[in-house]
C-alpha cells in the first residue's frame, strides 16, 4: 500500500492559535502573517493573502494565480475559479467538501485547531494553502455554534 505523500498528494493542515497561525503542507510549515484590514498573508511573501469577513460571511483570496470571492449561503454556496463554478457542500460532521458538479475536488475535515484538507485536485493546487486557511475560521466557528447549541 502506498501512502498519500508517496503518490504526490500532500495534506494541507491549518493550525489557528492565539498568537500564531500556521499552514502545514507535508514537512513544510508556512507562517501566516497578520496584515491590515483583517488580511492574512500565507507563506513567505510569494503566496497569497486571505480575508474572512465573519459579519458578511464572505471569504476573499488573492494570489498570483488569481482571485476568489466566496459568499457563503445557508444552501447552495457557489464560487467561480478559472472560469468554472464550484459548490461547497454544507459541512456535516466536521467534513468539508467542494464539488465540481458531483465530483469532489477538495475534501477535508475539521481538526481541534483548524482544518485539514486531505485531497485537493490539481485545479486548486495554486491556491490550496490560501483556500485551507480561508475555510478554517468559518468551519471552526460553525462547529462551535453547533457544539454550544447541543
Amino acid at each position: 500500500m502506498t501512502s498519500a505523500v508517496s503518490q504526490g498528494i500532500v495534506p494541507v493542515e491549518v493550525r489557528i492559535g492565539l498568537l500564531r497561525d500556521r499552514v502545514i503542507e507535508g514537512p513544510i510549515e508556512h507562517d501566516v502573517r497578520r496584515g491590515r484590514d483583517g488580511w492574512r498573508y500565507v507563506g513567505d511573501g510569494r503566496g497569497g493573502r486571505v480575508r474572512y469577513d465573519g459579519w458578511r460571511d464572505v471569504l476573499h483570496i488573492e494570489s498570483p494565480a488569481g482571485t476568489v470571492r466566496i459568499r457563503f449561503r445557508w444552501r447552495n454556496t457557489t464560487f467561480m475559479w478559472r472560469g468554472r463554478t464550484y459548490r461547497i457542500q454544507p459541512s456535516a460532521w466536521g467534513r468539508v467538501t467542494i464539488l465540481d458538479g458531483n465530483r469532489p475536488v477538495v475534501q477535508g475535515r475539521l481538526t481541534l485547531s483548524g482544518i485539514r484538507l486531505d485531497s485537493v485536485d490539481p485545479e486548486f493546487r495554486d491556491i490550496e494553502r490560501e483556500l485551507a486557511f480561508g475555510l478554517a475560521p468559518r468551519a471552526t466557528t460553525i462547529a462551535m455554534v453547533v457544539a454550544v447549541a447541543h
